[in-house]
């Protein structure tokens, strides 16, 4: 499994760098609405896995723990037949059909991610950039801090070239001082498809995050 794994993260990230020398140097095409839904990965959850007893049949079992030590330090992306609202659920299953997820060598057979926020942006020649910020409070004056932004590069048959980025970080303030560190969760150029949702995950600080995009229509 590990082996297929980094076959495949190799085919997606030679993927990332056919597109970037493919992006035009000038932009064209139309206005779009985008719409960027962020998510998480609880690294310590309850999970059901399976494993095999001494004789090679299925247990069923249920423990927690760390689930997402092993998930590959590069960019992983992948197209979904999902509306672009699918649920929290929806968006597990599909990323837990592509990539394995577990914990003291067990594979699990249920991920659960939580949805941080979603976005609406409206982008194309007229409005090449975009980008929104948030944050979460950890309390006692310690916040985790996010920021994705979008850049249009194109549009035209059935899909848009963006260049998508998130950051993730945190900030502690204690009186009149204040400490903080961002890191760069993901930085590439992708083809989002009409109609369909592109699921992009990526990795900092031990924590797993995943950008689902869509093309919601044209702008108004």
């Amino acid at each position: 499994m590990k082996r297929t794994r980094r076959a495949l993260t190799g085919i997606m990230i030679a993927g990332l760098v056919a597109i970037g020398l493919a992006s035009p140097l000038a932009a064209a095409g139309r206005n779009v609405k985008l719409v960027v839904r962020v998510f998480r990965i609880p690294s310590p959850q309850s999970f059901d896995a399976m494993f095999l007893d001494g004789q090679g049949r299925p247990v069923p079992f249920q423990g927690s723990g760390d689930v997402t030590s092993s998930f590959p330090r590069a960019t992983v992306f992948f197209t979904t037949e999902l509306a672009t609202n699918a649920s929290e659920g929806a968006v597990a299953g599909a990323i837990l059909e592509r990539v394995s997820f577990g914990s003291g060598g067990m594979s699990i057979r249920k991920l659960r991610v939580q949805e941080l926020k979603a976005f609406e942006f409206e982008i194309g020649p007229d409005s090449p950039k975009a980008e929104a910020r948030f944050e979460e409070s950890r309390g006692e004056g310690r916040t985790s801090d996010y920021e994705v932004r979008v850049e249009f590069l194109s549009s035209g048959e059935g899909k848009t070239l963006i260049r998508l980025r998130f950051d993730a970080g945190w900030s502690a303030r204690g009186g009149s001082l204040g400490a903080g560190m961002s890191e760069d969760v993901l930085s590439a150029p992708f083809d989002v498809p009409e109609s369909r949702l592109l699921v992009v995950g990526g990795a900092a600080s031990g924590k797993v995050y995943w950008l689902a995009v869509a093309v919601a229509g044209p702008a108004k």
